[in-house]
């Protein structure tokens, strides 16, 4: 029988017979009793920095319950196949639009049903794109359809591979499981903040692939969703590199949240959308030293590069929050249009690199950008290329010193920084609104009250962060459909995900309600 043990609490370093020690205490029980004891939470407390510890939680198996003082612990499924979605066949074509997280998953999904989904891809696979972004940073050349936000696993392929659990937490034993099961990381189970890195995501979303193809499905890179045949308010096919006819009578839609040009196609044929808020702001860069030794003290050489999450409310009512944490990590170019700069943040499984970064956004509104539906995705594009020209070409990106920031000063000295091809020191006024750039200045203060250094003069400041969220939710009704029968959309670029593992949970939902309706 299995028995939780929560809240053990040891010091960092700690040893497998500390630990064993220490359950046996909880249990109330002695050492041959205990047959295995497996890891289901690990966190660091690090709130007083003169004493930090390991927060830890177990399942222990035991042999005998005699005097067991604790809750008894009934493991949750950890793969799709625990789901049973099996005994339905069906004839529906079903298509996958998309192969980041929500798109993979929902095709895993459904190829674990027997229902042989199609994914449809429009930018490269793993190993080409991987090439693309490498090319990008060390000659500044960008390939429009393969780069950070499109091909193989999506934009969350080149990031820290954050699994973040918030709140609703439906099916990520099952979404961890299928993970590591395709090479992920056991840790990712019981870390507090689970990452995958990017090296590794690489060979997880390949395996899940050949996982979707060893089950019946299929995916197609290089394969772009340009129409959708419609009658009487339900799909019937779809039109692929603006040549090729496919029947098809369901699909999901997983299309990100950069294909500007994918969302205007799909609207002007009748799939309604909404305007809704998202972000705006730019990459900030420390040395991970700082971040590790203000967050742990003496403990940092001990402890796995500290992290961070912060968040203010300002006076004039918009938010600043932090996102995207990537310790010992790298800023990286993730545009896809041409003359355009937007950033993001990568780290690899070591989190070994010299730099930590995040980015420091700025909540804002579609009125913000004149209103309209596609006022969001027309203002970010508008800053993009405004970061781009203040770049000075050659995808460099716009960089400002915090201390210049706040004194009003171009930065004109040469910046150190993780991010390649290069940056351009300027005045980041050239390409965001100032009165984003005060919100961002006044919630660095703001962050560095709690974590010392955090607002040093010499933090780096790179633009632009655009893509954090789409700009529209694509409306669906309760059972997930959107307002054109048979499409199904579902994660960041619907509106209804942000990340790696929401999306990705989205994309199983939406599975599991195609099947339904078999």
């Amino acid at each position: 029988m299995l028995f939780k043990v929560k809240d053990i609490r040891l010091k960092p370093g700690y040893s497998e017979e500390e630990l064993k020690r220490a359950v046996l205490k909880r249990l109330n029980t002695y050492a041959e009793n205990v047959e295995t004891v497996t890891l289901l939470r690990k966190s660091i407390d690090a709130r007083n920095k003169s004493d930090v510890r390991v927060a830890l939680t177990v399942a222990a198996a035991v042999r005998s319950t005699k005097g067991i003082r604790a809750e008894e612990y009934v493991a949750p499924p950890s793969r799709l196949k625990d789901l049973k979605l099996f005994g339905k066949k069906s004839d529906l074509k079903i298509v996958v639009v998309g192969s980041g997280p929500a798109g993979l998953f929902a095709a895993l999904t459904l190829a674990e049903a027997g229902l042989r989904p199609l994914v449809i891809e429009r930018g490269g696979d793993v190993d080409e794109r991987v090439a693309k972004v490498d090319i990008l940073r060390k000659t500044g050349i960008l390939d429009t359809e393969c780069n950070v936000q499109y091909g193989e696993g999506g934009a969350g392929t080149f990031s820290d591979g954050k699994l973040n659990s918030g709140i609703d937490k439906e099916y990520f034993s099952i979404l961890f499981g299928e993970f590591i099961a395709a090479g992920a990381p056991a840790d990712i189970a019981y870390e507090a903040n689970p990452h995958i890195g990017t090296d590794l995501l690489r060979s997880v979303v390949k395996n899940l692939r050949k996982r979707i193809a060893e089950l019946g499905g299929e995916i197609r890179c290089h394969a772009k969703l340009t129409d959708i045949e419609v009658s009487d308010r339900a799909l019937k096919g779809i039109v692929v590199n603006g040549c090729e006819k496919i029947k098809a009578d369901i699909m999901v839609l997983a299309i990100g949240h950069s294909a500007y040009d994918t969302f205007r196609m799909l609207n002007s044929r009748g799939l309604d959308m909404a305007p809704k808020p998202f972000s705006i702001g730019v990459r900030a860069e420390h040395r991970q030293e700082l971040i590790s030794r203000a967050q742990y003290g003496d403990f940092a050489p001990l402890l796995p590069p500290a992290d961070y999450k912060f968040s203010t409310h300002l006076a004039d009512g918009r938010g600043v929050y932090t996102f995207c944490m990537c310790p010992g990590g790298e800023v990286v170019c993730s545009s896809s249009e041409e003359g355009t700069i937007v950033t993001n943040g990568m780290s690899f499984r070591a989190r070994d690199g010299e730099f930590a970064n995040s980015a420091v956004l700025v909540s804002v509104a579609p009125s913000d950008f004149g209103g309209g539906l596609w006022g969001g995705f027309e203002g970010r594009a508008v800053i993009e290329r405004a970061a781009f020209a203040a770049g000075e070409g050659g995808y460099r990106a716009p960089a400002q010193y915090y201390g210049d920031l706040i004194k009003g000063k171009e930065t004109s000295a040469e910046i150190t920084s993780s991010y390649a091809p290069a940056l351009t020191g300027t005045s980041l006024e050239r390409c965001l609104p100032r009165h984003i750039l005060d919100d961002i200045a006044e919630g660095i203060a703001v962050f560095g009250r709690k974590l010392k250094g955090f607002d040093s003069p010499d933090t780096v400041l790179i633009g632009a962060e655009t893509r954090s969220s789409c700009p529209v939710t694509i409306l669906r009704n309760a059972s997930g459909e959107g307002s054109i029968g048979g499409i199904y959309p579902a994660g960041e670029g619907a509106g209804y995900a942000g990340g790696i593992t929401s999306s990705a949970v989205d994309g199983i939902r939406a599975a599991i309600r195609i099947y339904g309706r078999l």
